[in-house]
């Protein structure tokens, strides 16, 4: 049984992560998790957990989610004599560091195994100085079952595309904390409004701009086309709903690379931001557009290029499908973890 200690004080879910471990539980792996929302002067208590997981749980091997918990955690643990991994999302952005903790990045890192989950967060550690031998990259997965192609929900797709909707839906799942970003997409709606007069806007997520969102869709007479929902636990219902995915943001987490990938899964075509990591998933023209963040008109040109366009929608679906189920299933990124860690060893 290989026992893994697992320090994350992130306010992400990592529904995604947590998924591959539960997975892992199965495959002789054994996971503790310790977190703190308290300031990195107060996360030095992990280091006396730490010894004490060593000492009495005899626990193998440590993974870091956090920059704070990765400096001050890892040079302990290797003394102790553990292995240590550390996780970048796909949020990474190092380049924003003052030197001082950019230079204590790269002394550190040295001293763990980094996994990585798009291409371009390997490039840009590259680009900071990592060794490329210390970076492994691993596909992240989606739940696929509830969207494999049999009898039933070939009819049932059919009929959906035989059955005139009474609105055409945009889909986005979000945290709710980018005012600026869903303003773009808020525009983006009442531009194509004059097109497509039954539009609408489904938001899944919550988030402390809400109330404020909620004033903006007013305040823009487009409140009757946005749809709020907070959040849902059965994303395949919702997916089945909508006729176009949106991604949003410029720093995307790895559970919202899930959310696109489960999407493709549901054969829906993607609009998304360009040059943030996504051009692993989304091949342009293929599976979906990539297109420049806050650019309100392109998005606006690709929703009604796509609404206008039915069999374009079911092509870039169908390719969406086929990419998820050779490239991205979660029985890969699984067997692939449990390589990585157990390569760490």
């Amino acid at each position: 049984m290989t026992k893994v200690l697992v320090f994350n004080s992130s306010p992400e879910k990592n529904r995604l992560l947590a998924h591959a471990f539960k997975a892992l539980e199965q495959k002789n792996f054994a996971f503790s998790l310790l977190s703190s929302k308290k300031s990195p002067l107060g996360q030095f208590k992990f280091l006396f957990l730490l010894i004490n997981f060593r000492l009495k749980r005899k626990v193998d091997l440590i993974i870091c989610f956090n920059f704070d918990e990765k400096i001050i955690i890892t040079p302990l643990a290797r003394l102790l004599g553990l292995k240590v991994v550390w996780l970048e999302g796909p949020e990474l952005n190092y380049r924003k560091f003052n030197k001082f903790l950019l230079a204590l990045y790269k002394l550190n890192y040295r001293l763990a195994e980094i996994i990585v989950f798009n291409n371009y967060s390997k490039l840009k550690l590259k680009n900071i100085g990592c060794a490329e031998n210390k970076i492994s990259l691993i596909a992240p997965g989606a739940k696929t079952a509830s969207y494999q192609e049999n009898i039933f929900n070939k009819l049932a797709s059919a009929g959906r595309e035989n059955f005139h909707r009474k609105y055409f839906t945009i889909g986005l799942v979000t945290a709710l904390n980018q005012k600026q970003k869903i303003e773009a997409i808020f525009q983006a709606v009442k531009i194509s409004l004059p097109v497509i007069p039954n539009i609408q806007l489904i938001i899944i997520g919550e988030g402390r701009e809400r109330k404020n969102l909620s004033w903006l869709a007013k305040k823009m007479e487009i409140d009757n086309l946005i749809w709020l929902v907070g959040e849902q636990e059965n994303m395949k219902k919702w997916l089945d709903s909508f006729d176009i995915f949106l991604a949003l943001g410029e720093n995307l987490f790895l559970d919202d690379y899930g959310n696109i990938l489960e999407a493709m899964a549901a054969c829906l075509p993607i609009l998304a931001p360009r040059n943030i990591g996504l051009e692993d998933l989304i091949v342009e023209n293929n599976t979906g557009s990539l297109i420049e963040s806050d650019n309100s008109e392109m998005l606006a040109r690709q929703i009604i290029k796509l609404h206008q366009d039915k069999r374009l929608r079911m092509f870039l679906g169908k390719n969406g499908r086929e990419r998820v189920n050779r490239l991205f299933s979660m029985e890969t990124m699984i067997e692939k973890l449990e390589q990585a860690l157990s390569l760490s060893l």
